[in-house]
């Protein structure tokens, strides 16, 4: 039985359906030009039961809210499609971008945003994964709120040493004021009684603040051996001591990498330069702009080859729903504006 493929002609071509990928499509919509948006079904806060933040939508699922912009955008712009499906080949060629499915089909695209996002590399715990979203948490804005009056714990491993301090110094100044009664936290094996297990854990600057409050911190040295998550409870076990039950952990992912649907696409021969070392992400253009770190905005949001442009977590990591929404918007208006250019300019030679 053969399996009949299709080729199609664009002038955009979107890889992802998350909200970058989305807030993509709908601007770019407003121009009233083919554009195909291919969404995978991977999506980094697929495990995450609500998103916070998000203005009008207080709180909502991440699911629902990506099942209502798509809706809205198949609606309103018939000249949008999309497919669910992944690309698994993109290259450059003379005329823009040619892009293959996992099916065979082809689509011939003038020009490309990748809204490709990311996926988190967690300690290698057992259980931890499972727990991520739910219990294991990452950001005070998107899921903190929620633990405030009760016992909370901070993970700080040696893989993220360079990180620690950053995120010390961030729990002291941003979760106070949610009044945890009990803040522990957890160094998976660095011993914070020896100078380089003091330093790698980023308590070092800390530890004033630490001792003159017993009650209320306590730091556990011995490492982690599994995370068990309940209804209501992590519980926590380690290698010489009793288990321990709160009901949620602060956990830096210790890489980030491209998701799976995109390791395929994000080579050197595309973007013609690495990705970056921590993040996994699309290097900026400018080597005077920052890689990674804080959410990247205003930022330019074209790559080093012409036509091809990221948006969201595939080019800022740090960046939450909202921040990709906006990024989502401004690759597609440079997109447009590059399009409308070499279509005046084609005009002008015409005439």
């Amino acid at each position: 039985m053969s399996t009949t493929t299709t080729t199609s002609q664009v002038d955009l071509l979107i890889v992802g359906g998350g909200p970058a990928g989305l807030s993509a499509a709908l601007m770019f919509s407003r121009l009233r030009r083919p554009t195909i948006v291919y969404d995978s079904g991977l999506y980094r806060n697929v495990q995450s039961p609500t998103a916070h933040t998000i203005l009008g939508h207080e709180p909502i699922s991440p699911e629902a809210y990506r099942r209502k912009a798509r809706s809205e955008i198949e609606q309103g712009y018939e000249w949008t499609q999309f497919v669910d499906g992944k690309i698994t080949k993109l290259v450059k060629s003379d005329k823009g971008f040619e892009a293959e499915d996992a099916e065979g089909n082809k689509v011939l695209a003038k020009k490309v945003i990748l809204a490709t996002g990311v996926r988190d590399v967690l300690p290698a715990i057992p259980g931890l994964q499972e727990a991520w979203g739910h219990r294991a948490i990452h950001c005070i804005f998107c899921h903190g709120t929620e633990t405030r009056d009760q016992p909370f714990g901070f993970l700080l491993t040696g893989a993220n040493a360079k990180f620690n301090p950053m995120i010390m110094a961030s729990g002291f100044k941003l979760w106070n004021t949610l009044t945890h009664p009990k803040t522990f936290f957890f160094t998976h094996g660095m011993h914070t009684t020896t100078p380089e297990g003091l330093r790698d854990s980023g308590l070092e600057k800390f530890m004033g603040i630490i001792k003159a409050h017993p009650d209320k911190y306590e730091i556990v040295n011995d490492e982690i051996t599994s995370v068990e998550q309940s209804a209501s409870t992590l519980t926590l076990s380690f290698a010489s001591r009793a288990p321990l039950s709160i009901p949620y952990i602060l956990v830096f992912p210790e890489r980030i990498l491209p998701s799976p649907h995109a390791e395929s696409i994000l080579t050197k021969d595309l973007l013609l330069a690495d990705l970056t070392p921590f993040g996994g992400s699309i290097a900026a253009p400018d080597p005077a702009l920052p890689a990674a770190g804080m959410p990247r905005m205003g930022d330019d949001p074209r790559t080093q080859v012409p036509g091809l442009f990221w948006a969201g977590n595939s080019g800022s990591p740090m960046a939450n729903v909202n921040l990709s929404v906006a990024q989502g918007q401004q690759a597609a208006a440079f997109a447009g504006e590059s399009l409308g250019e070499e279509d005046l300019q084609a005009m002008l030679a015409s005439v």
